[in-house]
């Protein structure tokens, strides 16, 4: 357990970047302007296979030449770090060998990360790695918030001035109504606007069950306005009704944010060998960057920021 409470609402200071080298073109730029957003220090990790366990990871094939691969990696890596240093981020790298997800869980500890960046470049390799067992890995094992870079993700790098958007999805559950403050400070720290949508399930408009369901929302999010602090800007709710991605994803496209937050996500969320999670949809088709945010930081007070 990190030893770090409030890690999640704070405005991060080290930011990790786990790379294969080929989805660094769309995340290196994401990444910088949050680096230098946050004025915080940023690292570059890229992990090779470990020829010794070729089955471990069977997609990720292990290079005949390890050396090879290693002094490319170390390339790679260092002309990104190099832009990243030439933006006036303070920037270094590792490569390591070994399982994707103990190896980068290893250095957020090592390194004390407070957030870790994904991303992928293409639909098909998105479902493969970052959403496939090393993904699922890697956010059952760390604790800190995952920034995850769709493959149709775009970044707009809005000017300082102009105030960021960010989309919370609730589904309005106990544990919704738990962390509601420290979203809402999230927001403020971040020096964004918050809007907060739930969406209800498909029922005729018409059907008396959808008016009771919509009523509840309103009385949820009621609850969620009147305990935040005074002083702290009031958040907009929104209440749509259709499938959920799909829902989730219009609003996110149609209103124009800049980060979609998922909270209370479980790693059961990203096992679609079971069905497929709505976690996994919102990530694949984000018009934006993800923030996800694990469930278990919410189940202990201490976890969160003191006001």
């Amino acid at each position: 357990m990190s030893d770090r409470p409030g890690l999640i609402y704070t405005l991060p200071s080290r930011i990790l970047l786990a790379t294969d080298l080929t989805d660094l073109k769309q995340i290196q730029s994401v990444a910088i302007h949050y680096a230098q957003k946050w004025k915080a220090a940023l690292k570059l990790v890229h992990v090779l296979p470990d020829v010794n366990m070729p089955e471990a990871e069977p997609y990720r094939p292990a290079h005949a030449d390890g050396e090879t691969a290693r002094l490319q990696a170390e390339r790679v890596l260092e002309e990104t770090a190099k832009k990243a240093r030439e933006a006036g981020v303070k920037c270094t790298w590792t490569v390591r060998s070994g399982q994707v997800a103990p190896a980068v869980a290893g250095l957020v500890e090592e390194w004390r990360a407070d957030r870790l960046v994904v991303g992928s470049h293409g639909p098909r390799k998105f479902q493969q790695e970052l959403l496939g067992s090393v993904a699922e890995s890697i956010l059952r094992v760390v604790e800190i918030p995952v920034l995850a870079i769709g493959p149709v993700a775009q970044h707009s790098g809005k000017h300082a001035s102009k105030k960021n958007r960010i989309l919370l999805a609730t589904s309005l559950d106990r544990e919704s109504l738990a962390i509601a403050e420290a979203v809402v400070r999230f927001a403020r720290n971040h020096h964004a606007e918050l809007t907060m949508l739930h969406v209800m399930p498909e029922i005729a408009k018409a059907h008396p069950s959808s008016m009771r369901v919509r009523a509840y929302a309103e009385h949820k999010f009621q609850e969620i306005l009147s305990d935040v602090s005074a002083g702290t800007p009031l958040p907009s709710c929104l209440i749509e009704q259709g499938p959920v991605v799909e829902t989730i994803l219009r609003v996110a496209t149609q209103g124009h944010f800049d980060l979609i937050l998922l909270g209370g996500v479980s790693g059961s969320s990203f096992r679609t060998d079971i069905m497929p999670g709505s976690a996994y949809g919102i990530i694949c088709g984000a018009p934006c960057p993800v923030l996800v945010l694990k469930e278990n930081p919410y189940r202990t007070s201490s976890r969160l920021p003191a006001a």
